[in-house]
């Protein structure tokens, strides 16, 4: 077996995915003891063990895991009290009007803390915080992040916002080592700083140090021409430090010495990158590379791949959901296997210039799945952008390394190494501004569905295997066949009526996909004006969640009104996705928000229809009949909320009937419509100055779904919850998550995502 490894790592990582869903530690230890003994048993026969040996590492990885996500979260007791944490900081990550920073209690697991404003610690100080305990969020809509994952990654259990006063820093304690590394990361961003353009210090800071500082702008047109790899510290600055630290011991005549200098090097520079797992990956391999090479070992690179993945995960199970790592392993084994096909293709070429195109696009043919999945976009122009741009790159992080170097022992020396570098920098800027401008440079997509995605990497298997070309033209040909299957059956048989209540925190959002896969959004959610967050409900929540339904196009917006917890993220929306058309009711104000989407909409080139009672709308079966609001008799209290669209949608005999953020005035109105209904959205998150009894009986629903989130408001009220409850079902998305409800237009099936929530 050439690559032991390979196999231990995958069946090690299948048991990983295995103890995610299932946490049965004593079944699979008592089948793992087992299995070890059928391993002692038939190596004393003398038979090879090797494939039995998978085993044991699968039920390893599935118990390892099973405890690592089902440990006792000693927070859950807190959850909501004010307490005050006394801690050491052990990250710090400033922002533009806060600070993200991770203490570690001495009796307690770590906890990050959001400040708003004042003096923010630094790494090694001891803090004394006060504030609310929060536990992070599972996913709570389909395709959505998983924060509580994300976080326990880290070793963290638990979150809180503070305020200056909420913090007071009391103390520093750290051993030599943290010490020695913090204030080499100081001094290095620093030496950046004072010696460079802002942006281009910024630059070295992100793909040197990989501190992710860069500005969004420049991010956003590294990501559009495909080069976003260089701002994630990973196997490409690895290599380039290697090479260069390798380069300047041959010129000494000090290759013999190599391992003992270059290890220390690396692992230095592990530790001051933050040990993130594409780093320890690369100096894993490099290590081995290094030290078969001092001492005349032949290295296998796919075993010394999977022995550094496999390390990583026997630490931390849970890194195998870790974006960094998944794509830092799939490109670093695809260019192993497709690098030197590629490169002999490519024979009438420059060396230099097949080289860098073999690696573009093996790299690429690994990871373009895992892009499209997390990332949602294609980028055309990568393939010509790379080779422009990856050699300014290298010259970029060989002057950064060197200028770090000497800035310990010269500064002065470092400064004329940052001026030299500063031309290379700034030209890599234009020439990724001069990509960015192509015509369809770079596409949104779906997110393909993970039965695809595996029949790929099954494609791929079968390419590099050894098994005779028949047989592999059968097998890529079945494989292409239930790809079309699949295609054929989600785009072109008909479904049922699919209506998903978003869960998008304070506010509303809900989407719709017809039987024919024809898809429209009512309202979007949004965070307040006064939200100091960089987080956007359009693109965090909103976008994710339209491409894993595979919508790239949606066929209608409807808008009840514009207060920002229901258009915010339709602004978003409408500036990253073609949208047919949108409907809103007739304005008695105009608001910012109102103005803000008009002014969106109009440069998009989308029409927006005012609709008003009695007006009738359809898209592929599904009827929208309008009973709000009516131009002739618009309420003057609170007439953004009172003037909201009120509609009522049916397929076949089922109906739905959403409210926006009516209130009483709007109801008495309503009451002479047809309120029938079997779900009904619950006007204003549960709101007491909603949901009169009136308005209820006459809707009479079997269902009914509050869209709320943390808020100061008290909402929804306890009163309107209690009396919900009396009349049918509740469900609410601050507990239950995003509320599914499936239907042919006889029956509906209702799935609250959240599994397990008391409901």
């Amino acid at each position: 077996m050439e690559a032991p490894f390979l196999y231990i790592t995958t069946f090690f990582s299948l048991g990983i995915l295995l103890g995610r869903f299932l946490f049965l530690p004593y079944v699979f230890l008592t089948l793992m003891a087992a299995s070890v003994v059928v391993l002692f048993f038939v190596y004393k026969k003398g038979k090879n063990v090797s494939l039995l040996l998978i085993l044991p590492f699968a039920l390893l990885g599935a118990i390892l895991t099973g405890f690592a996500l089902n440990a006792p979260n000693p927070y859950e007791r807190l959850d909501g009290k004010f307490i005050a944490i006394k801690g050491k900081v052990c990250d710090v990550k400033e922002e533009e009007g806060y600070a993200k920073y991770v203490v570690k209690p001495e009796n307690l697991p770590k906890i990050l803390i959001t400040q708003y404003g004042g003096e923010y610690p630094k790494k090694g100080d001891i803090v004394e915080v006060r504030g609310i305990v929060s536990l992070p969020k599972p996913s709570s809509n389909p395709g959505g992040f998983d924060y509580q994952l994300f976080l326990r990654k880290k070793g963290i259990y638990a979150v809180m916002r503070i305020h200056p006063y909420g913090t007071s820093i009391i103390g520093r304690r750290a051993n030599l080592f943290e010490e020695i590394l913090w204030r080499a990361q100081e001094r290095i961003k620093e030496n950046f700083l004072a010696s460079m353009p802002k942006k281009d210090a910024q630059f070295l800071i992100t793909s040197f140090l990989g501190e992710k500082v860069l500005d969004d702008q420049i991010l956003t047109q590294f990501r559009t021409v495909g080069i976003s790899y260089i701002t994630a510290v990973a196997g490409m600055q690895v290599a380039i430090i290697s090479g260069f630290v390798l380069y300047i011991l041959s010129v000494v005549h000090l290759t013999r010495y190599r391992a003992f200098i270059l290890l220390p090097v690396l692992i230095f520079y592990a530790f001051l990158t933050g040990l993130n797992p594409p780093v320890i990956r690369a100096v894993v391999m490099a290590s081995i590379a290094v030290i078969g090479a001092t001492y005349g070992k032949n290295k296998n690179s796919i075993n010394s791949l999977s022995f550094a993945a496999f390390l990583i995960l026997l630490f931390n199970p849970l890194m195998l959901w870790d974006v960094g790592f998944q794509l830092s392993f799939v490109a670093t084994l695809a260019i192993l296997y497709f690098y030197r096909p590629i490169d002999e293709r490519l024979f009438k070429l420059p060396s230099y210039l097949k080289g860098i195109i073999a690696l573009n696009l093996s790299a690429q043919i690994g990871t373009i799945p895992f892009v499209m999945y997390y990332f949602h976009y294609i980028s055309f122009v990568s393939f010509l952008s790379n080779i422009a741009i990856v050699p300014l790159v290298n010259i970029a992080i060989i002057l950064g390394f060197l200028s770090a170097f000497l800035g310990f022992v010269f500064p002065t020396a470092s400064v004329f190494v940052n001026y030299i570098n500063i031309p290379f920098i700034e030209l890599l800027f234009k020439v990724t501004s001069f990509f960015e401008k192509f015509p369809y440079a770079s596409v949104n997509v779906f997110i393909p569905p993970v039965i695809v995605i595996v029949l790929y990497y099954i494609v791929l298997g079968i390419l590099i295997s050894g098994i005779e070309l028949r047989k592999k033209k059968l097998a890529v040909a079945a494989s292409f066949m239930v790809v079309a299957v699949i295609f054929f059956w989600n785009y072109f048989v008909p479904k049922d009526l699919e209506v998903t209540f978003l869960d998008v925190g304070q506010g509303d959002a809900t989407f719709v996909r017809t039987p024919h896969g024809r898809a429209f959004l009512i309202d979007g959610g949004g965070n307040p004006v006064f939200s100091n967050s960089s987080f956007d409900i359009g693109e965090d929540i909103l976008l994710p969640f339209l491409y894993y339904k595979g919508v790239i196009k949606l066929d209608a917006v409807f808008i009840s009104h514009t207060d920002i917890d229901h258009i915010g993220g339709i602004i978003t929306v409408l500036e990253n996705m073609k949208v047919d058309r949108v409907f809103i009711g007739v304005q008695k104000v105009e608001d910012q928000n109102f103005k803000k989407m008009m002014e969106v909409a109009g440069k998009k080139r989308v029409p927006v229809i005012f609709l008003k009672k009695g007006d009738k709308v359809e898209v592929d079966g599904v009827k929208v009949y309008v009973l709000h609001p009516d131009p002739g008799n618009l309420i003057e209290e609170n007439p953004i909320n009172n003037n909201a669209l009120v509609f009522k949608m049916r397929y076949g005999n089922i109906s739905f009937l959403f409210t926006g953020d009516i209130e009483k005035p709007a109801e008495e109105v309503l009451k002479e419509s047809d309120l029938k209904t079997h779900v009904l959205k619950v006007a204003h998150h549960g709101s007491s100055t909603s949901s009169t009894p009136e308005f209820i009986e006459k809707a009479d629903p079997q269902v009914f779904v509050i869209q709320v989130g943390k808020n100061s408001y008290g909402l929804p009220s306890e009163r309107v919850v209690k009396y919900l409850k009396e009349r049918g079902k509740l469900y609410r998305t601050d507990e239950n998550g995003a509320v599914i409800v499936r239907t042919d237009g006889v029956k509906a099936r209702i799935y609250p995502f959240l599994k397990g929530v008391k409901e």
